[in-house]
């Protein structure tokens, strides 16, 4: 029986440039919303804002971030993996310090814009199409180890967070973390990012991996193709209903009567099964490829609304993050090489831009679409429809454009 675990070997050839994914994947948190939302509190006590300005200035800085990714992720495909890593790492680093000296709406704004862009549009963008194309037999696994930075980063960065608050002020938190990911990433990106043997993949000095139909589509020619707009649904849904759950959590948990601290709790279960599910969605893509598996596993989704709804005070709580968990663990790693296999590698990185700001803009639009609707006064069952039926009806198209020869 196939392990669901990279070999042994790989890991010991592959780490530093393995370690260096990872790196990539754990230092996008200062622009993932699980970290900015550790700091909402303080952000609107200082400016005065109510919750629903600060959500409208989020979704405005992520929404341009997410326009601008799309010119920007080209860049993949011109510069050199060690340039490229450093340029990004340096704007994010800038983008946490900028934050730290945020006086007004204006400058928040733009701190968000900086700090969704670079973190999680660049950084993330960077790390799956350098893994993409740095390996072929163990592309599936290799993305599996990157994406262990995320889970990892989910659950000790608010430890960090909340431990420097104890001690400091929000701004100072900031400032720190930027200082780190300088201080840990500039040496990774010069160090780490060489190729070395055992990656059979051809990189940027030779993406000649072509597309299932023996061709290197170029970011125009998919866009002028149907089946791209048939694929869209498979990472805009996984977007759209992990961040609309997430930022909206404490809404559901109060809807069921599930205490905070017993929510909360259930994340031990879902980093847990999280890494788990990123191992086995990583082995499937190497045995069955990414166009086998990804529409199936978008679809599979929808089963974490309706776990949502089964949800009680007990057992049925860990039930739900076990499934979310690893759902979102399987959704990343089947998805992220799907481009690849469909239309090369050569213009990889301007494909993949079109594809991650689509998510962002997915998880933009989730929290604002859910709570126009709790606000309208939408029961739990008309949100958990809505969560579940977009990955279900992005999986069946996902399906029926990859089963289309034309």
């Amino acid at each position: 029986m196939t392990s669901i675990f990279p070999p042994l070997s790989f890991l010991k050839t592959q780490w530093t440039f393995l370690l260096f994914g990872f790196l990539l994947a754990f230092f996008s948190s200062p622009g993932q919303t699980f970290f900015i939302s550790l700091f909402s509190g303080h952000i609107r006590d200082e400016l005065g804002l109510s919750h629903g300005e600060f959500g409208n200035i989020y979704a405005a800085g992520t929404l341009v971030s997410a326009v601008c990714l799309i010119p920007a992720g080209r860049l993949v495909d011109v510069m050199r993996l060690r340039h490229i890593a450093l340029l990004i790492i340096i704007g994010l680093g800038a983008a946490a310090l900028f934050f730290s000296t945020i006086t007004s709406v204006m400058t928040l704004a733009v701190g968000v814009f900086l700090l969704r862009f670079t973190g999680q549009g660049m950084m993330t963008h960077l790390y799956s199409t350098a893994m993409t194309r740095r390996y072929v037999a163990e592309r599936g696994r290799a993305l599996a180890v990157a994406v262990l930075g995320h889970p990892v980063s989910e659950f000790s960065m608010p430890v960090f967070a909340l431990l420097m608050l104890a001690m400091m002020e929000w701004q100072q938190v900031w400032m720190i973390t930027g200082l780190i990911a300088w201080a840990i990433m500039i040496p990774a990106a010069i160090i780490f990012t060489r190729r070395i043997r055992g990656q059979d993949g051809e990189g940027l000095e030779g993406t000649n991996t072509a597309g299932r139909d023996g061709l290197h589509w170029t970011r125009r020619e998919m866009l002028m193709h149907w089946r791209f707009w048939m694929l869209c649904g498979i990472v805009i849904a996984p977007a759209f209903t992990a961040t609309g759950m997430l930022f909206h959590q404490i809404h559901f948990a109060e809807i069921k009567s599930i205490p905070l601290p017993q929510w909360i709790s259930g994340y031990v279960f879902y980093a847990v099964m999280n890494i788990i599910g990123s191992f086995i969605g990583g082995a499937l893509i190497d045995r069955f490829s990414a166009s086998r598996i990804a529409p199936l596993v978008v679809a599979n989704l929808a089963a974490v609304p309706l776990m949502l709804f089964f949800a009680a005070p007990g057992v049925m709580v860990f039930a739900f993050f076990i499934v979310f968990g690893l759902t979102q663990g399987m959704v990343y790693t089947s998805s992220a090489p799907l481009f690849a296999e469909i239309y090369g590698t050569r213009h990889l990185g301007g494909i993949k831009a079109i594809a991650q700001a689509l998510m962002v803009f997915a998880s933009a639009l989730s929290p604002a679409l859910l709570g126009y609707m709790i606000d309208a006064g939408a029961g739990l069952t008309a949100l958990l429809v809505v969560l579940g039926s977009i990955p279900l009806i992005s999986g069946i198209m996902g399906f029926i454009a990859i089963q289309a020869r034309n």
